[in-house]
């Protein structure tokens, strides 16, 4: 099955989301069809509409961000430690690593809240945020999904994100700009995806700060690690520049020692080894 980081364009509205056509068989056009029904059906419930979370967000409810820009500058190499509960390809994944992952010294967790392939829900971004809140120095907190709505974003930071994913494939550019001033209206830097030379044009002009690199081809699908790599000289300069996918090992990262990539998201490999912090140490020391 195809992993869900291979993304297909995808149009739509800040209110009123359409997809462009897809074919029926393709599971992201599947994904992204039912996360609009989801999104359409949160804003339905009572409480819950976009009105109440702006009355939430302007009643200053929501627990305290930190700057997820400066929580990536490091002088070793930062971590992004992935907490999700399912991948179409993987299977089921425990998710309850989020402390034993700020304790070993990751950056910042990332939390993927699609809730029907990947099982997860903005109640596990809840969590995690709730679970390392009072640890010193703690880790930021990234909303990882499929993000087409300022709802989505709202949501986010009310459930305590430091940032949101956004993907520059599957938005227009109008679009990525919309998101990424709203999410730093509420003081939430985004990490903006790219997959290659055009898209990172694309990041640049919009400015984001934090930009990753996703290592996945979106065509084949095959992983190619030293996609950052020959990136790095594209990114514009005081950019965070992340690698994401395909990092199996510490030793997999080297490739990006003195290439100007300041930080690596790390999944599945980190939640299925057994000693996390000698991972994480292995990554810093990079």
């Amino acid at each position: 099955m195809r992993d869900p980081d291979d993304m297909a364009h995808l149009y739509t509205g800040l209110t009123t989301v359409h997809a462009q056509p897809q074919p029926s068989s393709d599971i992201l056009a599947t994904i992204f069809a039912k996360r609009q029904e989801d999104v359409a059906a949160q804003k339905a419930l009572p409480g819950r509409s976009p009105a109440d979370l702006q009355a939430l967000l302007s009643l200053s409810v929501a627990p305290e961000p930190l700057d997820f820009v400066a929580r990536l500058q490091s002088p070793t190499m930062a971590v992004l430690a992935e907490v999700k509960r399912a991948s179409p390809s993987k299977g089921d994944i425990a998710a309850n690593a989020a402390v034993e992952y700020a304790q070993a010294g990751a950056a910042a967790i990332s939390v993927l809240t699609e809730p029907h392939w990947f099982k997860g829900s903005i109640d596990d971004l809840r969590d995690v945020r709730l679970a390392v809140g009072a640890l010193e120095n703690r880790p930021a907190v990234l909303r990882k999904d499929f993000i087409f709505d300022k709802y989505q974003i709202a949501e986010a930071r009310l459930a305590g994100a430091d940032s949101v994913l956004l993907i520059v494939k599957m938005l227009s550019k109008a679009q990525l700009k919309s998101l990424l001033a709203y999410s730093r209206e509420l003081a939430m830097e985004p990490l903006v995806e790219v997959n290659n030379a055009e898209e990172m044009a694309v990041a640049t002009e919009v400015g984001a700060k934090v930009v990753g690199v996703n290592n996945r081809n979106l065509r084949t699908f095959d992983v190619d690690i030293g996609n950052t790599k020959q990136l790095a000289d594209k990114v514009a300069p005081g950019t965070v520049l992340v690698a994401l996918s395909g990092i199996a090992t510490p030793a997999d990262a080297s490739i990006y020692a003195n290439t100007g990539v300041g930080a690596v998201l790390v999944g599945e490999a980190l939640m299925r080894t057994d000693d996390k912090q000698a991972f994480i140490s292995g990554l810093q020391q990079i």
